[in-house]
């Protein structure tokens, strides 16, 4: 299991959003919260299978549960493949040539969502900011 500070950060996430801390889900909230990126289902499956026996579909449950619950992000960029991540103020990279999508915090774009929410005559629930382009380590491999 990951180390005892991320696990107990997962409990308290999930009881703080009205859900058991079951195993499972503290597994899958652990391998999110671990990575620097969001994440595939499959390659969140491939984190929580390296240290228990789960299978496929109880990932995808598990993700839809901490999802519909809003304890994660969902994202899917142009190759419709969903990511997901832990936080909300924060914006999405998606690079067009490995795919990989980098959460990036909204302070560090300049970007205010409260003030545009607050500048548009119309009630916004939300606001999903996406960025595509080429990341670092391709835009050296080019």
């Amino acid at each position: 299991m990951k180390d005892d500070k991320s696990t107990a950060s997962s409990h308290s996430l999930l009881k703080t959003m009205g859900l058991r801390p079951t195993l499972n889900r503290v597994l899958v909230l652990d391998t999110i919260a671990s990575s620097d990126k969001a994440l595939t289902a499959r390659e969140i499956f491939e984190g929580v299978t390296k240290e228990h026996n789960l299978n496929r579909v109880t990932v995808y449950r598990t993700l839809e549960t901490l999802f519909d619950n809003g304890a994660i992000n969902r994202t899917s960029c142009g190759d419709r493949i969903q990511h997901f991540c832990i936080g909300k103020t924060h914006s999405h990279f998606h690079c067009t040539e490995c795919g990989e999508v980098k959460c990036i915090d909204n302070k560090e774009l300049q970007f205010d969502e409260h003030s545009v929410m607050k500048s548009l005559p119309m009630q916004i629930n939300s606001i999903n900011l996406q960025l595509e382009g080429i990341c670092d380590k391709c835009s050296h491999t080019l």
